[in-house]
């Protein structure tokens, strides 16, 4: 009796440089809805239409990357521009709760502390020529539980009085995607770290 064949794992994908791809024009297409996005939920404070744009422009990024990968249009610019956007993205969610008292502040400051921080680093990898870690499980779920959370934060003042019960499930999202983006933080200080000690040994010998 013959042993199964095992089919090989598919091979990623090789970035290319190409700029004006299908995932690429829907990343920017992320990126130019989230100042209208902020002015709906800042400026004259439309709370529905915030939330129908906040959707639209998450939606986008499980649209980009499938999009890149389904037809392979992988590129470097995607790559950069993908995960900028989400924190954008988040950080425009962020502005438009606190503006508008919809969470507490330490909540919103958490998720926006530990994006300051990964942002803080890539200049140091850019100055050593070095790329940004890949993005991991934790880091994946947690962006999409702290968007979800976000999102529906937003979504629980729709209506006059609030829905309290959205509320709640805002947090139940909220707060395991706090926990895995620290998670998916640690690993990638510690890939940094280590990208950066081998740079430093090669540079020596």
């Amino acid at each position: 009796m013959s042993a199964p064949q095992t089919r090989p794992p598919t091979p990623e994908p090789v970035p290319s440089d190409a700029i004006l791809t299908v995932p690429n024009v829907i990343t920017f297409l992320r990126l130019a809805l989230i100042p209208v996005f902020v002015w709906l939920g800042v400026g004259p404070e439309q709370i529905l239409a915030a939330f129908l744009v906040g959707f639209v422009a998450g939606a986008t990024d499980f649209i980009d990357g499938k999009v890149a990968r389904r037809y392979n249009q992988v590129s470097r610019l995607g790559i950069a521009l993908d995960p900028l956007s989400d924190r954008l993205l988040v950080a425009g969610a962020a502005w438009i709760i606190i503006a508008q008292h919809f969470a507490p502040l330490w909540a919103v400051l958490v998720v926006v502390a530990r994006d300051g921080l990964l942002l803080a680093t890539l200049p140091l990898l850019s100055a050593r020529g070095l790329p940004r870690p890949a993005v991991s499980w934790f880091g994946k779920a947690g962006t999409f539980g702290i968007m979800t959370g976000m999102g529906l934060f937003l979504g629980a003042h729709i209506t006059v009085p609030r829905t309290d019960w959205v509320n709640v499930i805002a947090w139940i999202w909220l707060g395991p995607g706090i926990v895995f983006s620290y998670i998916a933080a640690g690993g990638y200080a510690r890939t940094t770290i280590r990208m950066m000690r081998a740079s430093e040994r090669r540079s020596v010998q």
